[in-house]
């Protein structure tokens, strides 16, 4: 049975759960395994639902990553950055991520977004360079920090990466998500959200929300 050399759980439908699945997939091929190939990587979109979140699928890999989602104590689990004040399900699963002081698992609920949050941890630790993706970067920090312009661009959708999130949330498309990933890792958002795959299926996305 194929077995990746990583996946990666992400927050599914969400503009920065898929951002930051794109920026840590660009850090783990530049510092952890330069060379890695995309064919390698696998890539799963978890939701909150009642009952367990993880199940076997979601630690499939060699090394194990889920960022902008909940933690789990499951000793499989490689890496881990979520910012949300509900990263933890159980008093107990915190505990466990308190006395593990793992130097891959990050929390921080006062981190706007975690797409900056875990880009700026993996900077200072690894000295890794997160410049090529600093438009995404700054793009998560609006989106989910709410800190748009004005009423009118969160609401008009002023902005391509805007229409992107709406994009992220409404479309149905199972690949969506980790096209963009795959994409959002090595290419510029500008340059990604000129791409057919997105802007097509968009024209009606937008047509219903306007």
């Amino acid at each position: 049975m194929w077995k990746p050399a990583l996946q990666i759980c992400y927050h599914d439908h969400c503009f920065d759960g898929v951002a930051s699945a794109a920026t840590f997939l660009r850090f783990y091929r530049e510092e952890v395994k330069p060379g890695l190939t995309l064919d390698r990587v696998a890539l799963r979109g978890m939701a909150h639902r009642t009952g367990p979140l993880f199940d076997e699928g979601a630690f499939a890999g060699e090394e194990n990553a889920v960022v902008d989602f909940r933690f789990t104590p499951d000793p499989r689990l490689t890496w881990w950055f979520d910012h949300h004040q509900s990263a933890f399900e159980t008093e107990a699963d915190e505990r466990a991520f308190r006395a593990e002081a793992s130097d891959k698992k990050f929390w921080d609920p006062k981190a706007k977004s975690c797409t900056r949050f875990l880009a700026w941890t993996v900077r200072d630790l690894y000295g890794w360079d997160p410049t090529p993706l600093s438009e995404l970067l700054e793009w998560a920090e609006v989106i989910d920090g709410a800190h748009f312009p004005d009423a009118k661009s969160a609401v008009e959708l002023t902005h391509p990466a805007l229409e992107l999130m709406l994009l992220i949330e409404a479309s149905k498309d199972p690949e969506l998500c980790p096209r963009l990933i795959r994409e959002l890792s090595q290419r510029p958002l500008g340059e990604v959200l000129r791409e057919s795959f997105g802007t097509e299926p968009l024209g009606p996305i937008l047509a219903r929300h306007r």
